[in-house]
């Protein structure tokens, strides 16, 4: 057989680069591959500018990172400049080497970039039809482009500035009116604050991110600070000569919150039901934010209301990126299929305590450090027809009306209607669709009306119990702010506790 020589495969340029252009990126994560770099620079201070420029936006994003010569500028811009079989150090959060180009022209169809170094500043362009025109060139341009940014550039020893313009409906920030250009700000703050909180308040190299002038505030998913967050133990897991840390965390119940406003932040971009699950870190830097990341024992798990509670952190080495398969723009992760037992036997016991805090209504509270304790009113039981729910006939306040009952059998068939008639579907449901439950807040009259009724229930409690464990026998099995209600019945049972 004769020897064919080989056939040239060059990619067309105009070609490839419109296909990179769709890889999926929203503006959030497309600024946040930006911010990655600056971080592998080294960078402490970052300055995010979206401009809605009269219906034609441009984005800049400026750092104090450690900037770049005109050579190290040019393979920064080279698609696949350092690819993934390579070693990288610790804050190099890149994967494969496509990020900033990638994510820029996701967004834009010029890209400039601007970066000092030893006192010298050098910049270059890559544009979407001058590839598509010339082949892959990135152009020096004749002079700086014209943004406040640059002049700031000048002032600092090192430092790097990209620019975007040129934007396209490709992007998510073309063809939007002014107002929802601005609203869409808070939104790509928001992804920052989660995607990098641990570089802007926690244990990874410290930095401070501000968009247009307002810093960027860290949201902590695990809410680590609040007192009622239960922290499981953490376990290591060792996989193909390397390791990763996992850490299960239980978030309070809504009633553990001093507001609203505190419950929603606590909940997250997405609110609660999208934020369960597992949270992927690599370097420290937030990839995955909630996913039972299809796990689970007969079928795979879903995001559902007795779950929202938890969340899972695993914090995995570069090292470990074919493993865990990190896709291009850093938003996906996929568990290696030796490590899904142990995972779903770590997320389950998370879920299952998750579980019982969501529920806990009615059970008396969990709450780590709490001082009172007191007997569950409601009690679960599995059966033979699924799940039952009985009155606790030893509560206290239980034992106390029995006695005092003339009929003790007709107290005793009250409460067996009562268990029988719990509508668990509907309230299942309302609760579903209401994003959870909420606890009504208690006006004067209510306050006043429900501490004249526990009163006359405290009344009938053993003699000697002291008023400190009567209030807690009566009040802490109800949900909410009850400060109020306990001054009252207090005051009503005539003493302090």
């Amino acid at each position: 057989m004769t020897l064919e020589p080989p056939v040239e495969i060059t990619p067309s340029a105009s070609a490839l680069i419109e296909s990179l252009r769709g890889l999926g990126y929203s503006p959030e994560t497309a600024i946040a591959d930006l911010v990655d770099n600056s971080i592998a620079a080294g960078a402490k201070q970052l300055e995010l500018d979206l401009d809605w420029n009269d219906g034609d936006p441009r984005i800049a994003l400026l750092d104090d990172g450690g900037g770049m010569d005109r050579t190290t500028l040019g393979e920064a811009l080279r698609f696949g400049g350092t690819g993934p079989a390579a070693i990288r150090k610790a804050p190099d959060l890149g994967r494969f080497g496509l990020g900033l180009k990638t994510a820029s022209l996701s967004q834009c169809r010029r890209l400039t970039v601007t970066s000092r170094r030893d006192g010298q500043t050098c910049a270059l362009v890559l544009d979407v039809d001058v590839v598509a025109e010339r082949g892959w060139l990135a152009l020096a341009p004749t002079e700086l482009p014209e943004h406040p940014f640059v002049s700031k550039l000048s002032q600092l020893a090192h430092g790097t500035l990209v620019l975007w313009d040129r934007m396209d409906s490709l992007g998510g920030l073309s063809g939007l009116d002014k107002p929802t250009f601005y609203l869409r700000l808070q939104d790509i703050r928001a992804h920052l604050g989660m995607v990098f909180h641990r570089f802007l308040d926690g244990d990874a190299q410290r930095i401070r991110i501000s968009t247009n002038g307002r810093p960027v505030k860290a949201w902590d998913p695990f809410q680590t600070a609040h007192p009622a967050t239960t922290e499981m133990p953490s376990e290591k897991i060792r996989h193909a000569g390397s390791s990763f840390g996992v850490k299960p965390y239980v978030l309070p119940h809504r009633d553990r919150f001093a507001n609203d406003a505190e419950y929603e932040s606590a909940g997250g971009p997405g609110g609660w039901g999208a934020r369960q699950g597992f949270y992927i870190y690599r370097g420290k830097r937030l990839l995955v934010a909630g996913s039972w990341l299809g796990l689970g024992g007969v079928r795979t798990w879903t995001r559902d209301e007795a779950s929202r509670l938890a969340r899972i952190q695993v914090d995995l080495p570069t090292e470990l990126d074919r493993d865990w398969r990190i896709d291009v723009r850093k938003s996906q992760a996929r568990p290696p299929g030796a490590l899904r037992a142990r995972l779903t036997a770590i997320a389950g016991r998370c879920r299952e305590e998750a579980r019982e805090v969501f529920a806990f209504r009615g059970r008396g509270p969990r709450v780590r450090g709490a001082p009172h304790t007191a007997p569950a009113i409601w009690l679960a039981s599995q059966g033979q027809k699924g799940t039952q729910y009985r009155i606790n006939r030893d509560h206290p306040v239980i034992v106390a009306c029995r006695e005092t009952a003339s009929g003790i059998r007709s107290l005793n068939a009250v409460l067996s209607i009562i268990e029988r008639s719990v509508p668990v579907e509907r309230i299942w449901l309302d609760v579903s669709e209401s994003e959870g439950a909420e606890v009504p807040m208690l006006d004067a009259e209510e306050i006043a009306q429900l501490a004249d009724q526990l009163a006359e229930l405290g009344r009938t409690l053993p003699s000697n119990m002291t008023l400190s464990q009567r209030v807690d026998a009566l009040l802490l099995n109800l949900p909410g702010d009850l400060t109020k209600l306990k001054s009252e019945l207090v005051r009503k049972l005539g003493g302090q506790t």
